[in-house]
């Protein structure tokens, strides 16, 4: 039996986020309604949303030997990620990411430090077969990983491991540096709609979604507000959103990966598995933050049973 449920890898950062009803320009500023700090990045939010689910988790990531790096690895430990494979790196600081994040949308700058220091030797092959799934973060920061990646996933499905992969944004905005030569390895694709138009080229996401399936992984494509689609190379589904007072939008695409994929590996069906998603997407929408707190198997349940998130 492996002694995970889930490996993640990718980046583990500050998060600082701020309150603001709109974003500002050079030579102007706006005032933030609130501040806080967080551990934040794709993979960390998963694995901590992952645990708040019931998974057995470990966390792959590198932080900088600095206070931000403490206050990382003990609010990991504290929530409950494994945290023996996140190395403290001597002559890189931590990476930082700040949030303005408003009622709708959300804007990042991101310091990158050690989150892109992550490479294929993180990822031995007893590590690898020490889990159900690893899923990869942040692919587009992660620029010393990528080459790597393809033999990595490859190595992991050779120990029996599924795997899943959500690039985020691409700041450089080229939209595949390997990407392509990664994809085949996937199990699970998780894009949004604005990452899987850019992928693909296609106007329309479903679109995207039905291109990038009929290649091999499984899509599992994020739409916000408009709920959720699970393609494959045979079959699509659907799932609408359910109702809540939106207040951050900041982490809602990784605590759809996490409710999706932990249907998955509890074998549920495909709509059941998009409905875990959009339930653990609206739980951690209505608060501020990345909000892993509001997750747990009783919430997700009762989202599922009244169809909307209570205040």
């Amino acid at each position: 039996m492996p002694a995970f449920d889930v490996l993640a890898v990718g980046d583990l950062n500050i998060d600082l986020i701020l309150g603001v009803n709109a974003l500002p320009e050079f030579g102007r500023e706006v005032l933030a309604s609130s501040l806080s700090q967080h551990a934040g990045g794709v993979a960390a939010n998963f694995a901590s949303y992952c645990v708040r689910l019931g998974l057995k988790v470990a966390l792959v990531s590198r932080v900088g030997r600095d206070d931000f790096g403490d206050f990382l690895l003990a609010r990991m430990a504290e929530i409950g990620v494994c945290t023996d494979y996140i190395v403290r790196d001597d002559t890189l600081s931590t990476g930082v990411t700040v949030s303005l994040s408003g009622p709708r949308d959300r804007a990042f700058v991101t310091h990158l430090g050690t989150i892109d220091s992550l490479t294929g030797a993180d990822l031995p092959d007893e590590l690898l077969a020490a889990t159900r799934l690893v899923h990869v973060g942040s692919y587009f920061l992660q620029k010393k990983l990528q080459p790597d990646l393809p033999g990595a996933l490859a190595r992991a499905h050779a120990a029996g491991a599924l795997t899943s992969l959500d690039t985020g944004y691409d700041p450089y905005e080229t939209w595949d540096t390997g990407l392509s030569q990664v994809l085949p390895h996937v199990d699970l694709f998780l894009p949004n709609e604005i990452e899987i138009s850019a992928i693909t080229h296609a106007s329309d996401p479903l679109t995207g979604a039905k291109q990038l399936a009929a290649e091999g992984p499984g899509v599992a494509l994020k739409l916000g507000g408009a709920g959720s689609h699970f393609v494959t190379a045979d079959n699509a589904f659907s799932s609408q959103p359910y109702r809540v007072v939106v207040a951050d939008t900041t982490c809602c695409g990784d605590s759809f990966d996490a409710g999706f994929l932990t249907a998955w590996l509890q074998g549920k069906t495909p709509q059941e598995c998009l409905q875990w998603g959009n339930a653990c997407g609206a739980l951690v929408a209505s608060a501020p933050g990345n909000a892993a707190d509001r997750l747990s198997p009783e919430t997700v349940q009762r989202v599922l049973t009244t169809g909307s998130v209570s205040p």
